[in-house]
């Protein structure tokens, strides 16, 4: 059988309310959030987007396969009536941008994430994070596993909407923007989650855990 000392640790880098378990053993512990993006200098349309628009920031990060569906992302996007700023993690873009995108290969992810109404991305946690800590509900564009979790988690809580990366297809994207940008429930529930995460101080808990 397992023996576990006070020095071992399990420590799970989100929140309790968002992520539903059993009940944990005494030496499993919650971190909190990961609110992390690069120190990169915005590009230089950052300070000039339009605002008469609500703005819908894509990321979908190294493992979002965006040679396959940032440009399926991208071009639905192009008959909304939104602004989008889109990352393509260091990757070129196959297609022209669409008058309405404004591209870099890197953006802030939390800054970007704040002065948005929508955030597309991977479903990853790191993405999610950022999202709900401005409370902005999520598109998560998933292929991994863990990516598909975390999105039904999302989807229990009523901030997002998980899409197939192999099935996508532009009129399933416009449909389902148009549905997270005009169902207010949405942003309500991503709210009711950024209240949970703003709570948590994650790197004190974290050293309070090594210290342990």
């Amino acid at each position: 059988r397992t023996v576990y000392t006070d020095a071992d640790q399990t420590l799970y880098a989100d929140i309790p309310e968002f992520i539903p378990t059993a009940p944990l053993p005494a030496h499993h512990h919650w971190l909190g959030p990961i609110l992390w993006s690069p120190e990169i200098k915005p590009p230089d349309w950052w300070a000039t987007l339009p605002k008469d628009r609500p703005i819908v920031y894509v990321a979908l990060g190294s493992s979002g396969e965006n040679d396959r569906a940032l440009p399926v992302l991208l071009q639905s996007l192009a008959e909304l009536p939104v602004t989008v700023i889109a990352a393509t993690a260091g990757q070129p873009l196959s297609i022209e941008p669409p008058k309405n995108a404004y591209v870099a290969h890197f953006l802030p992810g939390v800054e970007a994430a704040a002065r948005s109404h929508l955030v597309i991305c991977n479903g990853g946690s790191l993405a999610t994070q950022q999202a709900l800590a401005a409370g902005v509900p999520v598109l998560g564009v998933a292929s991994n596993m863990d990516q598909h979790l975390n999105m039904l988690c999302l989807e229990r809580a009523g901030a997002g909407v998980r899409l197939r990366v192999g099935q996508l297809t532009p009129k399933q994207v416009w449909a389902t923007v148009e549905r997270l940008l005009g169902d207010a429930q949405y942003r309500q529930a991503a709210s009711r989650l950024q209240r949970n995460l703003l709570d948590w101080d994650t790197g004190r808990v974290f050293a309070e855990r090594i210290a342990a």
